[in-house]
């Protein structure tokens, strides 16, 4: 029986993902259900091109769209109860095109603030999920650090997240490759830590006071702070960032589905509903943290930490608690009086008040 795979969400993420799967020769007989409100006639031209593409690698893919608005929880749970999928990728985000960096980084304000917005489209999918009564395994793009264990407090969480983390670990292979001349690709990484350590390594070659736990396989020490500052590399920015976290969303979806009996290795944010982000093992598509040079409880601690850096002191059953700090500078920066704690149930509504009041300097 072939593998199913759904993409919920079609923007620039879902396009990607789905360009690179649909060429993939170990995927070959897979079945893709695409998902998005943007109406069929318009999202199967683009679909089109990827299916043109794909038969120049000589693979033709079985690929359908529906048009489906993820709010309408009902009309989604039947769909996806359906199609049954196997593995389920969201791919959307509540305001489109919204970056959080592009206000985040500039003001030095944490990412955590916008953990409401991430959430509200994921949560949908999950209970629709649940009310599908499918096993479909769902891995989330929107902020995995902080969503993932604010959905696992209400029994909802995905079976990973994407995204973050991830987008380090080939930045910190080639920067080992350029301080020892051991090959990238022969240089195993593990490392745990939240978004915050990976926005400022990425960007400022620092951790910038996060904590993290850090291990490079090679025969040459090297100092954390000389690779770090070799991770500090230029990317494009818009749109074109999103084929990072497609590009995880494949690798993540490759690994779920397979049965080779091989184990690989990436690194994930919310494995299991977990805070912050891990290392983890493959094999034959089941997923493990991986503790093979920290522990998870370890690993746990100071991811914990590293999110207070990013602006939430924690996350529970009653939602986002916010580090003062981070309240402060948003009501200084942008007049947002931001209340201590934020129920999941409450996410929806205050994403709004956000976007109302956060749109006017976007251009939304």
């Amino acid at each position: 029986m072939a593998d199913k795979v759904m993409i919920i969400g079609y923007g620039s993420t879902g396009k990607y993902a789905l360009d690179m799967l649909t060429r993939l020769p170990d995927l070959a007989d897979c079945e893709y259900t695409i998902l998005s409100r943007t109406q069929k006639e318009e999202a199967e031209k683009r679909i089109n091109l990827t299916l043109v593409s794909a038969g120049m690698f000589g693979m033709y893919p079985k690929v359908r769209y529906i048009a489906c608005d993820i709010n309408d929880i009902e009309r989604l749970s039947e769909t996806i109860a359906l199609s049954e999928p196997d593995v389920i990728a969201y791919t959307g985000r509540y305001m489109k095109g919204f970056k959080y960096g592009e206000f985040s980084y500039p003001n030095q304000i944490g990412y955590g603030v916008w953990t409401p917005m991430a959430a509200v489209l994921v949560e949908k999918v999950m209970r629709a999920v649940k009310q599908a009564g499918v096993k479909s395994r769902v891995i989330n793009t929107s902020y995995g650090d902080a969503v993932s264990p604010l959905l696992a407090a209400r029994k909802l969480a995905p079976y990973t997240s994407a995204g973050n983390l991830n987008h380090l670990i080939p930045r910190i292979a080639r920067a080992y490759e350029t301080l020892t001349g051991q090959p990238a690709g022969c240089t195993d990484v593990t490392f745990a830590g939240s978004h915050y350590a990976n926005t400022y390594i990425s960007k400022e070659g620092t951790a910038k006071g996060s904590p993290y736990l850090l291990h490079i396989g090679g025969s040459k020490p090297v100092r954390d702070c000389d690779v770090f500052k070799h991770c500090a590399i230029p990317t494009a920015s818009g749109q074109e960032r999103n084929i990072m976290i497609a590009s995880d969303v494949v690798m993540l979806i490759r690994l779920m589905l397979d049965k080779s009996g091989n184990e690989h290795k990436i690194h994930a944010p919310g494995p299991f509903g977990n805070v912050g982000g891990y290392p983890l093992l493959f094999r034959n598509g089941e997923m493990r943290v991986d503790e093979t040079h920290f522990t998870l409880s370890e690993m746990i601690a100071v991811n914990k930490d590293s999110l207070r850096c990013d602006g939430i002191e924690r996350l529970d059953e009653n939602g986002i608690h916010f580090t003062d700090e981070v309240r402060d500078k948003m009501k200084a920066v942008f007049g947002m009086n931001y209340p201590k704690t934020v129920a999941l149930e409450d996410c929806e509504s205050f994403a709004a008040k956000i976007a109302e009041r956060i749109g006017a300097n976007y251009g939304s």
